[in-house]
């Protein structure tokens, strides 16, 4: 799995511009305070950074990613000293014991191989009567990726099987589920819903060509010939009989929020 996460500028073509926006309504929902330490997990190229940075003053703000490339990118994107950015692993965080006030994790706990322990890491590193949370995709509600696997299925019935689409994390309930496993109380769950527009079909497909995210490394997979006959029918299925422009796609991401018992 890591190699569909090494390119940070084809992720950020393909999905960062969507976490750009998805990032406010989720950190308004974890209920962010400006105070103290704050941590990213699986900060990628740094969109919930930018929104965490754009509501607070005093708050140190620490990133963190296994994605070497992605560390990089986003260590290029700010100029703040209360940020700071290393390498590390969601399952087994580089950081003592209670030292952030919150913990946060955006569009990541879907690709942790072993959730269960990444949740239990957040809850350790955050100090007794801070606050843990996390954000997904909803599996079937973001239409980015739902209308791809269709048509994909479609064309090819395996698709789906042989993909690494996440298969955890991203159903309404489970996320509860893993923060009460964790220990964490005063746990809640919400939706979050979004639309994302785009100005053309070829704003939608291009960044698929870059091997990065489940869809991406699909489409590395394909001969010329089955990569023409998806980008068709993705075509197709958006656009119907209509020219090319600008549209709208749903999207749906879950949230969950809980506190470190003292």
């Amino acid at each position: 799995m890591p190699e569909m996460f090494a390119n940070a500028i084809g992720y950020e073509q393909l999905m960062g511009r969507w976490s750009v926006r998805l990032a406010p309504l989720y950190t308004a929902f974890a209920q962010l305070r400006d105070t103290g330490k704050i941590l990213d997990v699986g900060c990628g190229t740094g969109s919930l950074v930018k929104s965490i940075a754009a509501k607070t003053r005093e708050s140190e703000i620490v990133g963190v990613d296994p994605g070497q490339s992605f560390v990089d990118y986003a260590r290029t994107q700010f100029n703040d000293s209360r940020i700071t950015f290393q390498v590390g692993d969601a399952m087994q965080l580089p950081f003592p014991s209670a030292c952030f006030d919150q913990t946060l994790s955006l569009l990541v706990m879907m690709f942790v191989p072993q959730p269960e322990k990444a949740a239990d890491e957040m809850r350790r590193v955050t100090r007794p009567g801070g606050t843990v949370s996390a954000c997904t995709w909803d599996r079937d509600g973001l239409e980015l990726s739902s209308i791809f696997w269709e048509e994909a299925v479609r064309l090819e019935p395996g698709a789906d099987a042989r993909s690494q689409r996440p298969k955890h994390s991203n159903r309404e309930g489970q996320l509860t589920a893993l923060w009460r496993s964790a220990g964490l109380q005063d746990v809640k769950e919400t939706v979050i819903t979004m639309q994302l527009p785009f100005t053309s079909f070829n704003d939608f497909w291009d960044p698929h060509l870059r091997g990065v995210a489940p869809q991406g490394a699909y489409v590395a997979t394909l001969s010329e010939e089955r990569r023409e006959a998806l980008r068709q029918g993705l075509r197709k299925r958006i656009l119907g009989d209509r020219p090319d422009g600008a549209f709208d796609l749903r999207a749906k991401a879950l949230a969950v929020r809980g506190k470190v018992p003292h």
